[in-house]
């Protein structure tokens, strides 16, 4: 049965072998920003950690900068207690690590959506006023933007798509509405693209594509 324990933060005892590398930077700035949210988790069968190897070592950080202990960080006569998910045994050496990687690795598979991405940061910029702990800055937003304009939009995340009229000798560009496709005159298509700056205040493909969306019923 899965239980999460609270254990001295010094008595947790790191895997053997992990290649995974972290940003201890950027989770310091998350913990300090969202508190301890994730408890890690150790493998019952050595006792030794199974996930979670970043998050402790910039606990360890946190505690010898003399910084409070994070929200849902238990401190005891000084000692920082951590919330740690039990009820994991694997005993074959092979299979945890096996475990261990693919922790880390599954999470990198799926990629994002960039589209809803650059939405979610535009808006928690807008809420909060900045990104510290998100992974994300306004360097990586500007990034974005800059790949979404000069890329198509891509159809799987269900928003209009453009096909640069570069790519297609400057006479014709694709469109793309979910299932429904079809080709125009470029230069009917960019005095189109304009007439919607112009009407809509949208100036980049990240507004045009929300004033899209909203004209076709589409939030």
């Amino acid at each position: 049965m899965i239980e999460v324990e609270y254990i001295d933060l010094n008595e947790i005892v790191e895997a053997d072998n992990n290649p995974k590398d972290h940003d201890l930077g950027v989770i310091y700035q998350s913990i300090n920003r969202f508190g301890f949210n994730n408890p890690i988790i150790l493998n019952d069968a050595n006792g030794k950690l199974l996930v979670g190897h970043g998050r402790l070592q910039a606990l360890k950080l946190i505690r010898d900068a003399g910084e409070d202990a994070p929200e849902r960080i238990v401190v005891e006569d000084g000692i920082w207690k951590v919330p740690v998910i039990k009820g994991v045994n694997i005993e074959n050496p092979a299979e945890a690590q096996a475990y261990l990687l693919a922790d880390n690795r599954l999470t990198e598979l799926g990629g994002w959506k960039n589209m809803d991405l650059i939405e979610s940061l535009n808006e928690i910029l807008e809420e909060t006023g900045d990104l510290d702990g998100t992974g994300y800055d306004l360097e990586d937003v500007d990034s974005i933007l800059k790949s979404l304009e000069s890329t198509d939009m891509f159809e799987d995340e269900g928003s209009s798509t453009t096909e640069t009229a570069e790519s297609l000798d400057e006479t014709e560009v694709s469109i793309a509405v979910g299932r429904y496709k079809f080709k125009v005159d470029a230069e009917e298509f960019y005095e189109w693209e304009e007439m919607v700056k112009s009407s809509s205040g949208a100036q980049d493909v990240v507004g045009i594509s929300l004033w899209i969306k909203e004209n076709l019923g589409l939030n």
